[in-house]
């Protein structure tokens, strides 16, 4: 049997061809086991990247960054929103593994505004909670105060409702700050301190002349003279200094008997009209004395006297007071007193002990003085203090 070459040589080629493509094949399901290997590691890569940085937004908005950094809070989203939108890209591109790197880099950027956020929500929020509690503190001591002066100084309605608007904000503000709405709260105790201011504006309007030099001129002038009376004809005389709300009895010009003394509800101003609750300021006379009325014992003063009814008819004119003012009267230093309030109608209002104590010692005629203060005293302190801190605001 004859061997035939051309047959031989074909054989060893086709099996060579076919050891090739087995090795083609072995090679390119190797490659494609490699790729496959390599995007996954690299999806797995993205995939934490991507937790990572949504959960650090996450936080951010926990520490209610949309309040306290809301900027810093955008970016952040807006970072996150890149990297999604370059995931999808590489996810989607015809190459079959995508670019980690670049991926991994945009949601680490992301992470990282997040981070920012969410650190400057939390120390902007601290600040807040501390200057919304100094904020109704301070709140707090205005209201205070305000209502310490409106138990010295008669308010009208207008400024009753205004000192009643300020202790409402003062509430609101505590319930705003307890239910954690702190801009809110701090926005109510401003307007707390705001009202309280403008009450004590008018407060220290009236109080204005405790601090005014000529005025407490005169007063001592006032006190001075009834004691230098007292002292020069040997008798007894009254001087009522009402901020110190004392009733002191002078003989022979020696302070002989000291009185806690009531006065009007609105004793911090000098008496103008009838119906004003004002205890009047001037120098006075005992006029008549009675005993069994309705304040147990009363000294009649002679209010108006001529310097009253001078200024009266003045401030009409000028338009001060309305025509239809009374000037008032029955000025009386009387019983019934000792109530640790102000509560009269402009009457000086004693124990009935020290009624009856005084009604011993003076009679028809005897000088009863009442100043507004002999001192430089708190009421005046009050007023330059609030005129000082006029001028700074």
């Amino acid at each position: 049997m004859s061997h035939n070459p051309v047959l031989g040589l074909g054989s060893l080629l086709a099996r060579r061809w076919r050891l090739t493509a087995i090795s083609a094949v072995v090679l390119l399901a190797a490659v494609a086991v490699l790729l496959t290997s390599t995007a996954s590691r690299r999806r797995a890569a993205i995939q934490v990247a991507a937790i990572t940085a949504i959960s650090a937004v996450g936080e951010a908005r926990d520490a209610d960054a949309m309040t306290y950094a809301p900027g810093e809070l955008a970016s952040a989203e807006d970072a996150l929103r890149d990297a999604l939108t370059e995931r999808r890209v590489q996810e989607t591109r015809l190459w079959p593994v995508p670019d980690a790197v670049r991926v991994g880099a945009a949601y680490a950027e992301a992470e990282r505004a997040a981070r920012r956020a969410a650190v400057l929500a939390r120390d902007r929020h601290a600040t807040a909670v501390r200057t919304t509690a100094s904020m109704i503190e301070q709140a707090a001591g205005a209201v205070a105060t305000t209502f310490g002066l409106a138990s010295s100084i008669r308010l009208d309605h207008d400024r009753r409702s205004l000192l009643a608007r300020a202790d409402l904000a003062l509430a609101e503000a505590r319930v705003y700050q307890r239910e954690g709405d702190l801009g809110t709260a701090t926005l109510r105790a401003r307007a707390a301190i705001d009202l309280a201011a403008r009450v004590r504006d008018h407060a220290a309007a009236v109080a204005a002349r405790y601090a005014d030099a000529e005025t407490l001129a005169r007063w001592r002038r006032w006190k001075d003279d009834t004691i230098a009376w007292s002292r020069r004809e040997g008798r007894a005389a009254i001087v009522v200094v009402k901020e110190a709300h004392v009733l002191t009895l002078f003989v022979r010009g020696n302070p002989m008997r000291t009185y806690r003394a009531d006065l009007g509800f609105n004793w911090i101003a000098d008496k103008s009209r009838a119906g004003d609750d004002a205890t009047p300021e001037g120098r006075y006379h005992i006029v008549s004395r009675r005993s069994g009325g309705a304040f147990y014992k009363a000294l009649l003063l002679d209010y108006p006297n001529a310097e009253d009814r001078a200024e009266f008819s003045r401030a009409r004119r000028n338009g001060d007071l309305p025509r239809s003012a009374g000037i008032g009267g029955l000025i009386e230093i009387h019983g019934e007193g000792g109530r640790g309030r102000d509560w009269t109608n402009g009457c000086v209002a004693l124990t009935n002990t020290d009624i009856d104590d005084l009604f011993a010692r003076v009679g028809v005629s005897t000088p009863v003085t009442i100043v507004g203060s002999d001192n430089f005293g708190p009421i005046a302190e009050f007023a330059a203090q609030h005129r000082g801190d006029g001028a700074r605001r």
